[in-house]
């Protein structure tokens, strides 16, 4: 009998049509457990997420949750063969707390999984407690909480009275997804051959536009160099991420927008060194991708960029916020085209061999079978 997993991500639906690093890895989330061996579907598109605390807010999201949560009760209870095996929660934190899983999974009786279960450290506690109380309770209540990050299993340590059902994932990727894509596929021209550098990030506030700023500014002390510029990534931000470039010449600088996905892969075969930072990068899953294509990367050594890259294996690892020290790193690269590729080959092995899906499928299938099985 095949095993149905109902999935689910209350932050954003991994068919949201805006690309960002949380839909691919809710993507990435739902192919581990096909490849594990299971049915797997969507089981709603309701969110929970609030980017500020709103009272307002939290009333419309809590509403439509619970008008879902009457759905998806009124289905399985009239045909007991809609209800699924597995309930599999991606991403449920302080800010879009899943309020429909664990309700619906004492109800019925259904396993209950987390992955990537944490905690904001924006604002108040008080602007995020009763969604801070919401996951606590759910990550109680799970049979398993899968976790990526080292901070995350600091976090759960601190609410569960022991790590029983916490077990530790790598961060990973589909390298057989990128199967279709043509090295051969030029997206950017410039009138020179000078190294190429890639940067991408969703251009909004916060991490992201720090990381936009400390790469222009670490750029403009190499503007004496040869290199050109691709950046790939769109958001409100765009303007101030342009005008932090402006120093460059028009002809060595390509602001592409937003890049669909396996056209991404084609734009990391064509680029020479990807460059950007990782400030508050919780995972960043755009460093493995490019290292899967034999990219080298310059980045800093913050938040969870040392989960995906290792310092002189993939690329260059600089301490956080240390402009002088990014730029010498970046320089060295650029100057060094033997280590950029003996870089570029490491960094292909280092991921095939430690954060491929395929062995995230089979913690999965290991740790999952006895729930459903």
């Amino acid at each position: 009998m095949p095993v149905n997993v109902a999935f689910y991500a209350p932050l954003k639906s991994p068919f949201h049509p805006i690309p960002s690093g949380d839909r691919e890895i809710a993507r990435l989330m739902m192919r581990a457990l096909r490849l594990a061996g299971y049915t797997v579907d969507l089981v709603s598109d309701v969110i929970s997420y609030q980017k500020r605390p709103s009272a307002e807010l939290y009333d419309t999201r809590r509403a439509a949750v619970r008008e879902e949560e009457t759905r998806l009760s009124t289905l399985w209870t009239n045909d007991a063969a809609m209800r699924p095996d597995l309930w599999f929660t991606y991403h449920p934190y302080c800010k879009s707390p899943d309020w429909l899983g664990p309700p619906l999974c004492e109800r019925f009786a259904i396993p209950y999984v987390t992955a990537e279960a944490c905690r904001t450290h924006q604002g108040l506690d008080s602007d995020w407690a009763e969604g801070r109380a919401a996951v606590q309770k759910a990550i109680r209540q799970a049979a398993i909480n899968f976790v990526l990050k080292d901070s995350d299993w600091a976090y759960l340590e601190s609410i569960l009275p022991t790590m029983d059902n916490a077990l530790r994932i790598a961060p990973f990727l589909d390298i057989a997804d990128q199967s279709a894509v043509s090295s051969a596929d030029e997206l950017v021209a410039f009138s020179n051959t000078a190294p190429l550098l890639l940067a991408a990030g969703m251009m909004r506030p916060g991490a992201k536009s720090e990381s936009y700023r400390l790469l222009a500014e670490t750029l403009r002390g190499l503007n004496n160099q040869s290199w050109n510029l691709v950046v790939a990534g769109e958001g409100p931000e765009r303007p101030a991420v342009e005008a932090s470039f402006a120093f460059l010449q028009p002809e060595r600088v390509r602001f592409l927008g937003s890049v669909e996905h396996h056209a991404m892969f084609a734009l990391m075969d064509q680029a020479d060194l990807f460059v950007w930072p990782g400030i508050g990068e919780a995972i960043g899953l755009v460093y493995l991708e490019a290292q899967s294509r034999g990219l080298p990367v310059a980045a800093m050594e913050t938040a969870g960029v040392p989960l995906v890259v290792a310092d002189n294996v993939g690329g260059l690892l600089t301490p956080a916020n240390d402009v002088d020290a990014y730029g010498r790193a970046v320089e060295r690269l650029l100057g060094d085209p033997g280590l950029r590729g003996e870089l570029g080959v490491s960094a292909a092995r280092y991921v095939r061999e430690k954060h491929d899906v395929t062995a995230v499928s089979a913690t999965f299938r290991t740790a999952l079978d006895p729930l459903v099985r």
